[in-house]
């Protein structure tokens, strides 16, 4: 039976002048990633280098480790073909598991979509 209390992710992809958005809201773990891995895997498969995928994960209010396992995977898919990943991320719920995994060191982190797109090649840490 489902748990009645789990709030469910919400995945949208939308596309931005050549820059293409993936917006997630809910809980972000091993029950719910299959949506966001979906919508990441059509996104970078759409993608023009070097225009890059935004990964919004603004509207999450739980991100597991089987998140942080799909972003650094499809980072690894898109820097293969020479598509920037870029996440957008300004709240404790994301950044803290980001940070204490280190992988701050590695994921492309911005505070928000407008500055992920509008980013160049350096990386800009979230406040």
């Amino acid at each position: 039976m489902p748990n009645i209390f789990h709030l469910p992710l919400h995945v949208q992809r939308e596309v931005h002048g050549l820059a293409i958005v993936v917006r997630a809201a809910g809980e972000l773990d091993q029950e719910t990633v299959h949506a966001l891995r979906l919508e990441l895997r059509t996104a970078v498969a759409m993608a023009t280098p070097p225009f890059p995928v935004v990964v919004d994960l603004t509207g999450l209010t739980f991100f597991g480790s089987a998140g942080l396992n799909e972003l650094v995977r499809q980072q690894r898919r898109a820097g293969a073909t020479g598509i920037p990943l870029r996440i957008a991320a300004a709240h404790r719920a994301v950044l803290r598991p980001v940070t204490a995994s280190g992988l701050d060191q590695v994921l492309e982190l911005y505070p928000d979509v407008e500055q992920a797109l509008a980013a160049g090649r350096s990386v800009r840490p979230a406040g």
